[in-house]
């Protein structure tokens, strides 16, 4: 699975919980505002038609109104460019040994973090206002012991089921620790005897 071999430095036996990506709906507003951008030099051209008709008929300012558009439409497309790679590329990966949060910043700025479950403190999710609770998205804040003290899983969709895979992961995980902190003592024990 293309999913599966997109974990950074995986680890021997690593299996893949959750894969989260920022919930589609958290583009709305975008997605309006480039709509109206693509639609605002239309009602501009229709405008200069009905108004100054006769000017347009001229070559010159032709030309330059086709230029000035496509200029206008190219910094559309590059500010729906950046906001699909800010979407795309912005991604946590929760495996049953550590959480990875991997941010891109711009175009050619990206960060990787990585903290091991047993470094984590807290994990709480928080929805707020109507669009949050009515689509079902929201943050995940995750506490850690380490150097970066915490991960923000942004917009993500139904987060407080993201906060439980989380908290039940880290039990196991303690449980499992604690399995063989007293495997080890026993066997001292055994050896001791």
């Amino acid at each position: 699975m293309y999913i599966e071999k997109s974990i950074p430095h995986r680890q021997k036996d690593e299996k893949l919980i959750l894969f989260l990506r920022r919930h589609p709906i958290a583009l709305a507003g975008r997605w309006a505002f480039l709509l109206i951008l693509i639609i605002i030099p239309i009602g501009v051209y229709y405008y200069l038609v009905a108004n100054f008709s006769d000017i347009l008929a001229l070559a010159a300012p032709s030309a330059f109104l086709v230029l000035l558009g496509s200029i206008y439409y190219l910094f559309v497309m590059l500010f729906f460019l950046n906001t699909f790679i800010d979407y795309f590329l912005d991604v946590w990966i929760v495996t049953d040994q550590r959480i990875i949060n991997i941010e891109q910043r711009g175009l050619f700025n990206r960060e990787i973090a990585e903290h091991d479950l047993d470094k984590i403190q807290d994990v709480s999710g928080i929805q707020k206002g109507f669009w949050q609770t009515f689509f079902s998205y929201g943050d995940v804040h995750v506490q850690t012991a380490g150097e970066i003290q915490r991960f923000v899983f942004r917009q993500v969709d139904n987060p407080f089921d993201v906060v439980r895979v989380l908290n039940n992961l880290i039990q196991k995980h303690e449980k499992e620790f604690d399995d063989k902190v007293f495997a080890e003592i026993k066997e001292k024990k055994q050896g001791a005897e």
